[in-house]
C-alpha cells in the first residue's frame, strides 16, 4: 500500500511543473488575444457599420461590395454569395462560415474552460507537501507550498475570465454579421421570386 501511495505522490508532483508550464502558455495566448481584439476593435466596429449601411442601401451586388469591410471574418462568404444565385451553394457558403467560427470561438472556449480547471489542479498539487510541511512543524515549506497554490488558482481564474469575455465579445461579432448574410440570402430569394 506504502508503493502505490508514493507512486501516486510522484506522479501528482511530476505534474506540477507542466501544470504551470501550461498556465503561462495560456496566460501570454490570453493576452495576445487580447491585443488582437484592441486592434482590431475599431476597424471592426466601423466595417460592421459600414457593412449595415451597404446593406439597406445597396443593390447587393458582388461589384458594389464596400472594400472598407475586407477586416471581416465574412467577407469572403459575403463575396461568394454575391457571385453565386445557387441558393443550395449558398448555404454550403454560410455552412462554411459557421464552421469557421465556430472553430476561432472554441479558442477562446478551450481558455475559458481549462484555466480554471488547470488552476485548480495547480492548487491541489501542492497541498499534499503543503501539509506534510505542517504536520513536520516546517512553516517555510507550508508557506512556500500554499503561495504556488494560491498563484495558480488565481492564474487559472484570470485565463478562464479572459476566455469567457473573449468568447462572448467574439460570438456576438459573429452573429451579427451571420444577421446580415442571412438577410442578404433572403433578399436574394425574394428578389429570384419576382
Amino acid at each position: 500500500m506504502n508503493l502505490l501511495q508514493e507512486s501516486l505522490y510522484w506522479i501528482t508532483s511530476g505534474l506540477l511543473v507542466p501544470c504551470i508550464v501550461f498556465l503561462l502558455f495560456m496566460l501570454v495566448q490570453c493576452l495576445l488575444a487580447i491585443g488582437q481584439y484592441l486592434a482590431n476593435k475599431g476597424n471592426e466596429a466601423g466595417a460592421i457599420e459600414t457593412l449595415e449601411q451597404w446593406v439597406s442601401s445597396s443593390e447587393l451586388t458582388q461589384d458594389s461590395l464596400p472594400k472598407s469591410i475586407d477586416k471581416l471574418a465574412s467577407y469572403a462568404c459575403l463575396k461568394k454569395i454575391l457571385a453565386s444565385r445557387d441558393f443550395a451553394l449558398n448555404r454550403l457558403f454560410v455552412s462554411q462560415y459557421e464552421s469557421g467560427i465556430e472553430k476561432h470561438l472554441s479558442r477562446f472556449s478551450f481558455f475559458a474552460k481549462l484555466g480554471p480547471i488547470t488552476g485548480l489542479v495547480g492548487t491541489l498539487i501542492p497541498m499534499g507537501p503543503a501539509l506534510k510541511g505542517l504536520a513536520d512543524g516546517n512553516i517555510q515549506a507550508l508557506a512556500g507550498q500554499m503561495q504556488i497554490a494560491f498563484t495558480t488558482t488565481v492564474i487559472g481564474l484570470i485565463v478562464g475570465a479572459i476566455g469567457l469575455t473573449l468568447y462572448q465579445k467574439h460570438k456576438r461579432q459573429a452573429f451579427k454579421e451571420l444577421a446580415i448574410i442571412d438577410f442578404i440570402l433572403e433578399q436574394q430569394e425574394v428578389a429570384c421570386e419576382k
